[in-house]
């Protein structure tokens, strides 16, 4: 196993330092999709080797079920993004909008954020998982800046500088924690997980409580949960759209991960209660506030980023009302969210690349242009709004269930009623982009081939997840939902 994560960690840095030195296209699409799939395959073997084992744990190093949850989605995400970028990228060479230096830095910079994601599910200490959290800022703001105009350069600041003050207060929560362990048992070893969570009943209960305040806060800002979201719409709209699935599916839910991590060593020194409220009251505030946003947005991408906020907002949700079925929700929907969500910003791309632009009121006409790419933005909308049959519908239907089966009616019924006001929104847009008079100087191009195979795999997963749930997927989220609820 540990041949494995040490295997993980390397190749992204290894496809990232060739890439740079590469000088022609072709040879730097073939290393990053070479590289990609290796990568991804050797996660997947991190993940079965866990569900033989359970449990690894050696040094630094440290992976579980509820590692493995997110190594899953890395693993999704990351190789769907190299290969839908291959062809995105290439048309943005063709356009003139990048140049080949350009080129090989953006593949470079997408293997670095690839690295730190990795980082931070593997690591069993909570100091340096903030180490590996505030290094995925620094990698990809840099991607969010990619095409170096005006917007893309004020999106990069907001994004370092919202997320720098978010990732201190975290910082800040991680010392009062180590501080109460240095009381409780003089700090043997510092912020080790498993360590925290034997100690956590003498832990000071008074200090343990504000230090999950600002890591909560800290983390929360890095994962978009209103009110601290504001930079995630600039950020997601301005990076290129590969970037943007991987912001929104992968990147979001290691800071939802990273919050997890430290709320079950705090359960265990306060119990559930000021955990639960914290985050039901955060995540119902992230739906409220991204309903309204939702229903007045004219940019395709940011009206992505604020259902992103809705969606981290239910995952939060879940983890809130606390019970098995509502943590196995959580977990599942953060699965499902991840690769609906990547494919629609892959879709939205391929949009705007040919439309020319992000905004909603000149893009008609998708159906007429692009039969077969209407149709695959269509399913993929529905599929996020939570409608029958796609996988997003079961994982939502989990969170609501749980909510009334948990006695809280209330919460499940406002839940229901906000879903309904970003399912109207998501719908009226998509319905206007897709109908309607196309442009009459619109030349639609031929979408490459790998970006065509990385959307239409998506939506399949989504798809087939609303189906039927694999036997392996459901052990792994049973098993990682029983890590957060009993410690």
């Amino acid at each position: 196993m540990r041949e494995l994560i040490i295997l993980a960690l390397f190749l992204p840095l290894l496809t990232g330092t060739v890439t740079m030195l590469a000088v022609k296209p072709q040879a730097i699409k073939i290393i990053n999709l070479i590289g990609s799939f290796l990568t991804s395959l050797t996660l997947l073997a991190i993940i079965h080797q866990l569900t033989v084992h359970e449990v690894f744990s050696a040094g630094i190093l440290y992976v579980d079920y509820l590692s493995a949850v997110l190594l899953l989605v890395v693993a999704v995400l990351s190789f769907t993004a190299v290969l839908f970028s291959t062809s995105y990228m290439e048309r943005d060479l063709a356009d003139g909008h990048i140049s080949e230096p350009m080129l090989a830095r953006y593949y470079g910079l997408l293997n670095l954020f690839i690295f730190t994601m990795i980082c931070v599910l593997v690591v069993g200490n909570l100091g340096l998982m903030w180490v590996a959290i505030e290094a995925t800022t620094l990698a990809s703001a840099l991607l969010v800046a990619f095409y170096f105009n005006r917007s893309a350069l004020e999106a990069a600041w907001k994004y370092v500088m919202v997320c720098t003050v978010g990732i201190c207060l975290a910082l800040l929560g991680t010392i009062i924690l180590y501080y109460t362990q240095l009381n409780a048992d003089g700090g043997t070893q510092a912020l080790d997980w498993l360590s925290l969570l034997q100690i956590s009943g003498s832990l000071d209960p008074s200090m343990v409580k504000l230090a999950f305040v600002f890591i909560f806060i800290g983390y929360g800002t890095k994962a978009g949960l209103a009110p601290m979201h504001t930079w995630l719409p600039d950020a997601h709209s301005q990076a290129p759209s590969p970037v943007s699935g991987l912001l929104s599916g992968a990147l979001l839910s290691c800071a939802i991960y990273a919050i997890v991590r430290n709320m079950i060593v705090v359960q265990g020194a306060v119990g559930s209660q000021f955990v639960h409220t914290l985050l039901i009251v955060f995540g119902m505030a992230s739906i409220l506030i991204a309903v309204p946003f939702i229903l007045v947005q004219h940019d395709v991408k940011r009206l992505l980023a604020y259902s992103s906020v809705e969606h981290i907002g239910l995952i939060t949700l879940g983890f809130g009302l606390g019970s098995p079925l509502a943590v196995y929700g959580a977990l599942l929907h953060i699965v499902n969210h991840a690769v609906g969500k990547s494919a629609l910003f892959y879709l939205a791309g391929i949009i705007t690349q040919e439309y020319q632009t992000k905004n909603i009121v000149r893009i008609r006409g998708l159906m007429k242009v692009s039969p077969i790419l209407g149709t695959m933005f269509m399913i993929a909308v529905l599929a996020i709004t939570g409608s029958p049959p796609f996988a997003i519908f079961v994982s939502k239907f989990t969170l609501i269930w749980a909510a009334f089966l948990g006695g809280s009616p209330l919460l499940g019924g406002s839940t229901l009623l906000l879903l309904s006001g970003i399912f109207a929104g998501m719908m009226y847009y998509c319905l206007r982009m897709c109908f309607g008079s196309a442009p009459k100087k619109l030349e639609f191009q031929r979408v490459g081939t790998a970006a065509m195979v990385a959307m239409a795999a998506s939506i399949v997963m989504v798809i087939a997840g609303g189906m039927v749930l694999p036997a392996w997927l459901h052990t792994i989220l049973t098993q990682a939902a029983t890590i957060v609820v009993g410690g």
